[in-house]
């Protein structure tokens, strides 16, 4: 599987910080172990896809390489459920289409003529009339992503627009997400093909064109997070130990406003100094120096070599075996994975309440609905 140096997924990144581009191409991309788990995940859901909706796929075949996936060290039985999710949401998008839409699955798409050797593939596109419609798979479960005006799937957009726009007269275009680890709904973005390709031109080409020769200028913020150099960038360290200067004589409190700004630049500042200190344990393992600081091996924990024969002995011991053992019930969601959604919906419903979440601090770009205790009208007019 090819990447592009300017690829969609990092496009949050280049766009806002054009020379991390180059730097994070000569880093290389590390192979964890939820990389692996998300491209396992994601053949299976174009597989699921491909059954559903493509011809040559019979049955016994389909059978035969789930079954080679599943064999993968990395499958869980976990996966088999997002996937079907995924699906249920594809399956939906299909049949909202006045009538049945063109499917494509894990399709190159090339827009190259904004952005310097740029191509990317997207999971789904369909396409049916003047609309355009691409959905993309996340299997992470670290960052929820919003589907408005998210790069990534704006830049698969426009290479599908691109490749079909002389088949198709498209002018409604929808980006949908699915990530199910984080939302049980699918997120959906739209906007007009006119409006994606004036991005394109006065938004992506620009910084595009400088993010391909390493030049413009470097910029931290939110889009840091999966950069290669987040440790040891210069840029970062400078914009998260500045200090403000202020004119005049200051109040001993801050204001309302001047909270929101620290509580911004302090969420910053703690993520840019959990990478540095990764980036400087690293160096330490490695042997260099870090002046003032040095590897150590952490606390460790006692584990059996083998709990079995430790419990046998200690019955042998004289040790009741109902006490080394703990009964307790299992979770609301471990429950629903043993009995399926239907099936636990159905029966159990009635028994389940979502009671009202403990108030938390987000930023204000969250979705979710504000609460105040300010009184609102409707308080006005309730019964004493």
């Amino acid at each position: 599987m090819s990447h592009a140096i300017l690829s969609p997924s990092s496009a949050d990144r280049w766009l806002h910080c054009p020379p991390s581009a180059l730097l994070n191409a000569q880093a290389g991309s590390a192979d964890t172990k939820y990389t692996r788990e998300g491209t396992l995940a994601h053949a299976a859901a174009e597989l699921a896809a491909h059954k559903q909706f493509l011809p040559g796929l019979g049955p016994k075949k389909f059978a035969a390489e789930m079954a080679k996936l599943k064999a993968n060290e990395n499958w869980n039985d976990e996966m088999t459920t997002h996937v079907q999710t995924y699906l249920d949401a594809l399956m939906d998008i299909y049949a909202a289409f006045p009538v049945k839409p063109h499917v494509v699955l894990e399709q190159k798409v090339d827009f190259h003529e904004y952005v310097p050797d740029g191509y990317g593939t997207a999971d789904c596109i369909m396409l049916c009339d003047n609309i355009l419609q691409v959905v993309d798979f996340k299997y992470g479960q670290g960052v929820e992503v919003s589907s408005d005006h998210n790069p990534q799937m704006m830049l698969y957009a426009l290479g599908a627009l691109l490749d079909y726009g002389t088949l198709y007269d498209v002018d409604l275009v929808r980006m949908t997400i699915v990530q199910p680890r984080i939302k049980r709904e699918p997120d959906t973005w739209e906007t007009t093909a006119g409006e994606l390709l004036y991005w394109a031109e006065e938004t992506v080409k620009p910084m595009a064109d400088l993010a391909a020769k390493g030049e413009g200028e470097f910029a931290s913020g939110d889009w840091c997070r999966f950069c290669a150099i987040r440790g040891s960038c210069r840029r970062r360290a400078m914009d998260n130990l500045a200090i403000g200067a202020y004119d005049g004589k200051l109040p001993p409190q801050l204001s309302d406003e001047e909270v929101g700004a620290a509580l911004t630049q302090g969420q910053q500042l703690r993520a840019w100094l959990s990478d540095l200190e990764k980036y400087a344990l690293g160096a330490c393992l490695d042997g260099r120096e870090i002046p003032g600081y040095k590897a150590v091996a952490g606390r460790s924990l006692r584990a059996w070599i083998n709990q079995d024969a430790a419990f046998a002995a200690a019955m042998a011991a004289g040790v009741p075996e109902e006490m080394l053992y703990e009964r307790s019930p299992v979770s609301l969601a471990q429950l629903e994975k043993i009995m399926g959604k239907k099936q636990f919906t159905e029966t159990l419903q009635e028994y389940i309440t979502i009671p009202p979440g403990k108030p938390t601090l987000v930023q204000d770009k969250d979705r979710r609905a504000a609460i105040t205790g300010r009184p609102t009208p409707d308080d006005d007019f309730k019964e004493e």
